[in-house]
């Protein structure tokens, strides 16, 4: 469901799509002298994620910014528009072999923009991190419609203040972002899954297990029996309580001893299944893994995310199912990222209730929840940003600094910013 669904806080709002760089600072230029709100969009796949503006404005729309300036394979590295579509950017460096690891729930539609925006990441991020580990270069659009640039092109020229890490994540609050520079990593020789189902009693020590192992593994998925009766999973047939899938990228040599070694560590576990796959159905289960997290289930109301140390997740996650009947769940569980579906027919007061316990048990363990997906009316009463950290004072003073006009999507992030 995206904004245009239901009650959508865009309305009202112009629609602008410039051609350029320099049309878009002039969009930005007039509507800092008529104080409109500026909502960044590349194709408007994340527009779900935060509260909805608390004024009405402009809709910078940044998907004909999407050309490629630079590109030095020989580098490792690549400098684009951030309009450009994800799909786009791996089919080129795809042809170099070549490759960013980060995972996107909506490939096909999604800006690299966006993808900064709001830091996505999928199953990967625990082999290979996420995209802060990536851009070294990043060129913003401020809210004096001047383009200002931090990092550079080269990786080993980069120094300064870090402004690219300051605006991934930050839900273009602090400017619209126009160009970055990307490292990125040959593409693997080989790849596969080891796919261990089994009961609730035995996915602690297992989980304790695999992060304990001789292998180096890319991926640590853990998904609930309602999660694997989706259309996603539902042809790998799993009919135990849990279902944990382990990824390895690397030469063929090396994936094969992993697979094998990992298999042998774990042929012990009581009640449980192993199965491998391999080339060409891991390709197919890499895709729903990532998609699955930001997948829209008919009728759910709202997804959560939590952050909690890695070492919790077996028990978090069984609170969780045991609060909210029939949620489903996937959790980076290397990383500590759980995400869930809340189901269709769950009621706005049971949800909300559940909700609240979980994030206090997340509060707990040092962690927090967040809602990237909530119903618009919802979305008034419900912690969509999860419990506000003491070091909010910081944002606001950085969002005042480098935005004093609150131009830039205002109200939908932290606390309201």
């Amino acid at each position: 469901m995206s904004f245009s669904d239901s009650l959508n806080p865009l309305d009202g709002f112009q629609h602008k799509h410039p051609s350029d760089v320099l049309e878009a600072c002039e969009i930005i230029k007039q509507s800092a002298a008529n104080l409109d709100a500026i909502v960044p969009s590349g194709s408007g796949s994340k527009m779900n994620i935060g509260y909805a503006p608390s004024r009405k404005g402009v809709v910078l729309g940044t998907k004909n910014l999407n050309k490629v300036i630079d590109y030095p394979a020989r580098d490792m590295t690549i400098t684009v528009q951030a309009g450009i579509l994800i799909k786009d950017l791996k089919e080129m460096l795809g042809k170099e072999n070549q490759r960013l690891p980060i995972d996107d729930p909506y490939p096909a539609s999604s800006s690299l923009g966006g993808l900064l925006a709001t830091n996505t990441s999928g199953p990967r991020r625990f082999g290979w991190g996420t995209l802060r580990d990536y851009v070294i270069g990043i060129s913003i659009l401020n809210d004096e419609g001047v383009e200002t640039k931090a990092g550079g092109r080269v990786v080993k020229n980069v120094a300064g203040y870090d402004f690219c890490k300051l605006h991934t994540g930050a839900l273009g609050t602090l400017g619209v972002i126009s160009q970055v520079t990307l490292k990125v990593r040959p593409k693997p020789e080989a790849s596969s899954f080891v796919l261990l189902t089994l009961n609730l009693a035995n996915v602690e020590s297992v989980l304790d297990r695999i992060h304990n192992t001789k292998t180096r593994p890319v991926a640590v998925e853990l998904l609930n029996k309602t999660a694997l009766q989706h259309p996603l999973f539902k042809h790998l047939a799993v009919t135990s309580d849990y279902g944990i899938f382990i990824g390895f990228e690397h030469s063929t040599e090396a994936v094969k001893w992993q697979t094998e070694t990992l298999a042998n560590e774990l042929a012990d576990v009581p009640n449980s299944k192993l199965e491998l796959i391999n080339v060409p159905s891991d390709s197919a289960l890499w895709q729903a893994l990532g998609e699955f997290q930001a997948a829209r289930i008919s009728g759910c109301p709202l997804t959560f995310k939590a952050n909690i140390p890695s070492a919790k997740v077996a028990s978090w996650c069984a609170l969780a199912t045991d609060t909210i009947p029939g949620v489903l769940l996937q959790a980076h569980a290397g990383s500590g990222i759980v995400f869930g579906h809340i189901p269709e027919g769950v009621s706005r007061q049971v949800a909300f209730n559940s909700i609240d316990m979980l994030l206090q048990k997340a509060v707990r363990y040092q962690g927090n929840l967040v809602l990237p997906y909530c119903l618009p009316e919802w979305k008034a009463d419900f912690p969509v940003w999860g419990q506000t950290r003491p070091d909010v004072k910081v944002m606001r003073k950085v969002k005042e600094s480098l935005d004093p006009k609150a131009l830039f999507n205002p109200g939908r992030f932290v606390d309201r910013i």
